[in-house]
């Protein structure tokens, strides 16, 4: 069975979505089905990436119960001439919807960690993917704690700026 990869950092600016893409992409163009989330609800950019702000569902809506993950998914292999399936689902970029992500309460937080762990059914076995990655918010909110917790490797990206590599005081 594939695995779902996430990746995260405690802040922005250190390339996590760039190396995301890249790692995506690498296995499809070895022909692995592959999906990309972007689980960044508080500053999506996938949708930049592959140049789509129109979708009809985002994962917003997976997240909130209002589709299943199949409505989010666009397969962007052909556009960009690969080989695999390769699979995309959006975070909404529009301000509101950052807004109402952001303002989330915990039990909403649960229930949305219980349609994240859901995805390794949904689709590794059912959709045949081989690795599904997740590209996590930064820092450390419930969002990115979901998307951590339901990963089977976590990559934690960092700078060479002090801030990741000095030791807290006290």
């Amino acid at each position: 069975m594939g695995k779902i990869i996430a990746l995260h950092s405690y802040k922005g600016g250190t390339g996590k979505t760039l190396l995301s893409v890249n790692l995506a992409a690498t296995y499809v163009r070895r022909g692995k089905n592959i999906c990309l989330l972007d689980l960044d609800f508080r500053a999506p950019s996938l949708h930049a990436v592959f140049k789509t702000n129109d979708a009809e569902y985002w994962l917003n809506d997976y997240l909130n119960g209002v589709c299943e993950i199949d409505k989010v998914l666009t397969d962007v292999a052909e556009k960009h001439g690969r080989s695999g399936r390769f699979l995309v689902g959006l975070a909404n970029p529009a301000t509101e919807a950052i807004r109402e992500m952001s303002a989330k309460d915990r039990k909403w937080e649960m229930r949305a960690l219980g349609r994240l762990l859901s995805l390794k059914t949904a689709l590794l076995n059912n959709m045949h993917l081989d690795s599904v990655i997740f590209d996590t918010s930064p820092g450390l909110q419930y969002s990115s704690i979901n998307a951590i917790v339901s990963a089977d490797i976590i990559l934690v990206v960092t700078s060479l700026d002090i801030s990741d590599i000095q030791e807290p005081e006290g």
